[in-house]
Order: structure tokens, then C-alpha cells, then sequence
């Protein structure tokens, strides 16, 4: 337990007792509260209105685990007593599902303030058996369903683009570097044509949020000169964009492709500082300001609630520590990644990452040692090692090397083949002999590596400390799952 309040009152003998409330709701309309504790139990939070079945609390558990990858929606159930069908006839008749739901532990006169949260989310169904209504709870994870990023290309908004076949699809999203013009100077990033006309102009979106610079632009993969365009910032049609604006005479034929290199956004959602290159914070930003946001029309709000900050920023801390770096191109197709395909797809990428629901319905971030499916705990977690994984490159201090991991375009121009590759030659100049190909598939370490002149490696010895003294125990994290089940079990054989 952490409620020191809690655990005073257990320490003078008092019994702590499950309390789950709802907040019925649907269609906007409240439907009211429900308060159900054991039989005989009064809380803080008002008057007891149902009562549960002995033995019906489920137990309920957290923790990433060390074998599964992925983020798992987190349930529990609670059996209400319902002789009269009164509860089970007002969820058949208003249906409200995705009411908020909160299970915590509590104890007599204790105020809700110092109550042990157990569980977060919304009431996900429910089941009649006997005289007994039982609700089946989940964590609350129907935000992530959101495509990211959420806008489209509307035809009332951009009638004068020159392909029609853009309408409807997702917007692009950039994040981090971009910049091929070292291996294949083709343009690592296409640019979508918004307005194909002499009066309203020539304009390409880059990206629907501030990229800190547009550094070059291609026609069909050939390079152009800096003259002749420029980029725009500011918010049309809706949606926040940097757009790409050619002026008369150096615009391109109708049906040229034009890329580009580019650096994306900065810390704050804006174009004055550093681009962001960590992965961690790049997801971040999506959920906190793509995902769990309407997307934003300046720049980014910050830490969203729904963010474990302490556990993040450490993760954050580790990947800087370590050398990642990573750009990323959400959207640009009528097929974008859905919030959780984001999740699971950076999941996949990193063995030894874990995010996973906490009891306070918030998303949590651990890393793990991947080599070890059954580890020791006090070796669950060995922060110093470093495994490498297929398809990923690691930075070395020292290594002088420029390294691209961008591996993957399905949408590089070659002028001499005339044709889309879906995977070009990396030439590592100072190492190599020859050219080489290399079949890196893992979209979340695609970016760049420039010894000495990363964007991040101001932060990287700040980062390096903070990741050998952290502020933050992950190591509690993994054993959140123990804790939850041990506190949730006690509380139900109270009531058995």
C-alpha cells in the first residue's frame, strides 16, 4: 500500500474494504452514481447504494511482464447484488458503456483523499447471473483507436491541388531529421501539392505541425537550389502546416514528385530551437498532443495526465543516454497507424521496452533486460547493458562515422531507375569499402547519427547521469503487478 493514511488505519486494527464507483453516463445524459462497498461498510464518498457479492471482487494486475510486448488493456469485474433487476434493467435500457469506473481500497473514516487506488477505466459490459448483476471493467483505451495524426485532406479546403486522389487520406506528421543528402541526395520525405495554380501559387505540404527547417527540396529526386521557394508556417485549413511554397518560374511540371530533407519540430512544437531526435519523446508528443489532445494550432500544451511522467522522462533519460535518435513520418496515406499500432509498432521495435496501464489509468513506461525471460529480481532489470537487436545501430562516442538507418522508403524517387525504391544503397564513407545495402526495417531507429553533432548531445552527459542515479525505481514498475494483486486479494477476503 502507499496510502500512509491507509496504512495507519490498518495498523490500528481497522479493515480495509473494496469501494467501486461509477458515474453512470450515456449520450452526454448522467444517469447518476453508483456506490457499491460489502454489505454493512460506510465510505466518505456518500451513501452506499448497492452492495457486492461476497468473493465477486476479481483480483486485478499490473505490470508489463517480461515476455509479452505489448499493451494490454487491464480488467477487473465486481458482482452487485440485484435481486429486483433494478441495475440490470437501466443498462439494458440506456446502454452505458465507457461509464468511468474507479475501484480503491478504502477503510472507515477515511476521507476518498486517502483511499489506495486500485483501478481506473470504464465500465466495458456487464452480465446477469442469478440475482446478481455483474460489470466488467477495463482500462480506458478507446482513445488510442485515434488515427495519427487525426486530420485529412478535405476537397472544400485544398480544391485547387493538383492530384484529387489526396483527398481523404491522412495528413503527414514529421518528427526528428530527416536528411538523405549525404547518401542518395533524393529526398528523404514527399512533399504533398496543396495548390497548383498561378493565381492562388504553387504549395506543398511538408508537415501538418512547425518542422524547424525545410533544408533542401528535389524534384523527381533531382536537388534544386535554395532560390525560387520558402517555407510557411501557420494554420490553414484547420490543421497547423509547414508548407512549402514555390514562387512563379521555379515551380516544377504538374506531375513531377517533389521531396525534401527537413528537421522537424522543436521541444516546445515550434521552429526556433533543436529538433527533437529521442523516440521516447517523439511518442510521446504523439499521445500527449496528437492523440489525447485535439491536435494543437500553436505550440504543444505539455505533460498530458495521462502521461506517468517520472517513468517517461527516465525512459527519455536511458534511450539519450544510449545514442537513439529517430525520425518518423506518421500518415500521408488513407491507412494511417492507429494510436495503439504506434504503441505496438515502437514496442516491436524495442524488445526491452515496456508501457503498460498503472492503477491510476495512466501509461507507464519500464525497460527491461530482454535476455533474460526469467530473470532474478534483483537482476529484473540491468540499466547498464545494452543489447543490440536486429536492425537497429548503436551509437559509440567517438565513432566519426555518419550513419543513416533510413532504410525503408517506399516512396524514394531514383531518377536514373525512374521508379520508387523501396530500399536504396548507404555508403558509410569513413568505414566502408563499398556500398552496401542495408535492410533495416525498424521505422523507430530510422533517423540520423553524427558524431559530435547530434542535436541531442548537448543533453547526452546530463542524460548519461541521469540514467546511473535515477530519481525514478524502475524496478517498481515491474513489481507493480505483485503489489496490485497482494493489495486487491486481502480486501476481497474480507468480504468472502
Amino acid at each position: 500500500m502507499r496510502s500512509a493514511a491507509l496504512l495507519e488505519a490498518r495498523r490500528r486494527g481497522a479493515q480495509p474494504f473494496p469501494v467501486l464507483t461509477v458515474d453512470w453516463q450515456t449520450r452526454a445524459l448522467s444517469l447518476g452514481r453508483d456506490v457499491v462497498a460489502p454489505t454493512g461498510r460506510l465510505t466518505a464518498a456518500g451513501q452506499v447504494t448497492r452492495t457486492s457479492q461476497p468473493g465477486s471482487w476479481s483480483p486485478i494486475e499490473y505490470g508489463p511482464g517480461i515476455e509479452d510486448n505489448a499493451l494490454e488493456a487491464v480488467k477487473a469485474s465486481v458482482g452487485v447484488v440485484d435481486p429486483r433487476r433494478e441495475l440490470i434493467d437501466m443498462l439494458e435500457t440506456y446502454d452505458p458503456r465507457g461509464s468511468a469506473a474507479a475501484i480503491d481500497v478504502a477503510a472507515p473514516d477515511l476521507v476518498i483523499a486517502d483511499w489506495e487506488p486500485q483501478f481506473r477505466g470504464i465500465v466495458e459490459d456487464w452480465a446477469r447471473e442469478g440475482l446478481v448483476t455483474k460489470l466488467m471493467l477495463k482500462t480506458d483505451d478507446t482513445v488510442l483507436r485515434t488515427p495519427v495524426p487525426p486530420g485529412v485532406f478535405r476537397r472544400i479546403e485544398w480544391g485547387a491541388a493538383s492530384d484529387g486522389s489526396i483527398f481523404g487520406t491522412q495528413l503527414p506528421l514529421l518528427t526528428g531529421i530527416h536528411d538523405g543528402a549525404d547518401i542518395t541526395a533524393r529526398g528523404m520525405v514527399p512533399a504533398v501539392n496543396l495548390r497548383y495554380d498561378k493565381t492562388l501559387g504553387y504549395w506543398w505540404l511538408a508537415s501538418a505541425n512547425l518542422l524547424v527547417e525545410v533544408t533542401r527540396i528535389y524534384y523527381d529526386g533531382i536537388p534544386q537550389s535554395s532560390q525560387g521557394w520558402s517555407t510557411l508556417h501557420g494554420v490553414f485549413g484547420g490543421n497547423q502546416m509547414t508548407i512549402i511554397v514555390i514562387g512563379e518560374g521555379s515551380q516544377p511540371a504538374e506531375d513531377v514528385i517533389v521531396s525534401f530533407d527537413c528537421k522537424g519540430p522543436d521541444a516546445d512544437g515550434f521552429y526556433a530551437g533543436l529538433p527533437v531526435t529521442g523516440p521516447v519523446q517523439q511518442l510521446r508528443i504523439v499521445l500527449e498532443e496528437y492523440v489525447y489532445r485535439a491536435a494543437p494550432l500553436s505550440q504543444w500544451r505539455g505533460p498530458h495526465p495521462i502521461i506517468d511522467a517520472a517513468s517517461w522522462d527516465y525512459a527519455a533519460a536511458w534511450y539519450d543516454a544510449r545514442g537513439y535518435e529517430c525520425a518518423r513520418r506518421f500518415g500521408g496515406d488513407q491507412n494511417a497507424e492507429s494510436a495503439a499500432e504506434v504503441i505496438q509498432s515502437f514496442l516491436d521495435a524495442h524488445s526491452w521496452a515496456r508501457i503498460f496501464w498503472t492503477p491510476l489509468g495512466t501509461l507507464a513506461f519500464a525497460i527491461i533486460d530482454p535476455d533474460d525471460i526469467d530473470p532474478d529480481p534483483e537482476d529484473a532489470l540491468d540499466l547498464e547493458k545494452y543489447h543490440a537487436q536486429p536492425g537497429e545501430l548503436l551509437y559509440e562516442p567517438g565513432d566519426r562515422r555518419e550513419v543513416y538507418t533510413q532504410i525503408k522508403m517506399p516512396y524514394m524517387w531514383s531518377s536514373a531507375e525512374q521508379k520508387f525504391l523501396t530500399a536504396y544503397e548507404a555508403h558509410d564513407i569513413a568505414a566502408l569499402p563499398e556500398k552496401v545495402v542495408l535492410p533495416v526495417e525498424n521505422v523507430w531507429t530510422q533517423g540520423r547519427y553524427l558524431a559530435g553533432q547530434s542535436a541531442s548531445s548537448a543533453g547526452r552527459a546530463a542524460a548519461v547521469a541521469a540514467a546511473r542515479a535515477p530519481a525514478w525505481d524502475p524496478l517498481a514498475s515491474l513489481a507493480a503487478r505483485a503489489a496490485a494483486v497482494a493489495a486487491v486479494r486481502p480486501a476481497a477476503a474480507v468480504i468472502t
